[in-house]
């Protein structure tokens, strides 16, 4: 009896308001950002947790760190992508299926159901001024890399496209070029392709293609990993005058 007389007033609701620390985060969200609920300042910046989470800054990482520059677990998605999709800062693999958070939302699936079924919308904008290529999913910005596009004499198409065709590995060839064994190429428009590239290391740097887009291998083979035939392209800015970026 005397338990059952401590126990009753405490009700869930009390319960997931308490803010134990003070710190202006309640101890249900101490759970969700995986910060310590007996100290308001779990980084030891100065700053509250509360005040930081409340101004998108990491309250792990202090010294002015933001949300997206911090990855507690360590599985590629940062934190803020993380509170976006809604998967959990502190699990490599939310929802448990073997994938991780990072790989589930870059082939737009959600982190959070392990049935596998595409959720989020996939987008690839190439910027010829800035020479990158930026992967979007569900409307923000998940990757960004350096490309090379065309060169001025024969520019990378402006416009908007779609990825029709996906090509493991192809051979290339014109006047005064033969390339064999290029990987990872997908086709937006008849004759032009996005692909890796392994005979220059100019990539962000100046243009260097006939008019297809050059990436690095690597990141040609995770951006080929993530999307699907269908998968809109744009391409934006100017063509470098002289080859090379902000000429």
């Amino acid at each position: 009896m005397v338990l059952l007389a401590c126990f009753t007033p405490i009700s869930p609701v009390f319960a997931q308001d308490h803010d134990t620390d003070n710190d202006g985060l309640s101890n249900i969200l101490e759970e969700v950002y995986h910060t310590d609920p007996y100290n308001p300042d779990t980084d030891g910046d100065g700053f509250f947790d509360g005040v930081e989470i409340a101004h998108d800054y990491s309250p792990h990482q202090g010294n002015g760190a933001w949300m997206h520059e911090s990855d507690y677990d360590d599985d590629g998605l940062n934190d803020w992508l993380e509170r976006w999709f809604g998967s959990d800062i502190g699990q490599i693999d939310t929802d448990g299926d073997g994938y991780n958070d990072f790989v589930e939302v870059s082939r737009g699936y959600d982190p959070k159901d392990i049935r596998p079924i595409i959720k989020y919308s996939k987008k690839v904008e190439v910027d010829r001024t800035a020479q990158r290529l930026y992967y979007y999913v569900d409307g923000v910005k998940i990757e960004n890399w350096p490309v090379s596009t065309g060169n001025p004499h024969s520019p990378t198409p402006e416009g908007e496209f779609t990825i029709t065709t996906k090509i493991p590995k192809k051979r290339y060839s014109g006047p005064g070029y033969d390339l064999p064994g290029v990987e990872w190429n997908m086709k937006f428009k008849p004759l032009y392709y996005i692909h890796g590239a392994y005979w220059h290391n100019d990539f962000g740097q100046r243009t260097r293609s006939h008019g297809c887009v050059n990436m690095r291998t690597a990141d040609a083979k995770k951006l080929y990993s993530y999307i699907d035939i269908g998968v809109p392209v744009s391409i934006i800015g100017n063509t470098p005058k002289h080859a090379i970026v902000g000429s």
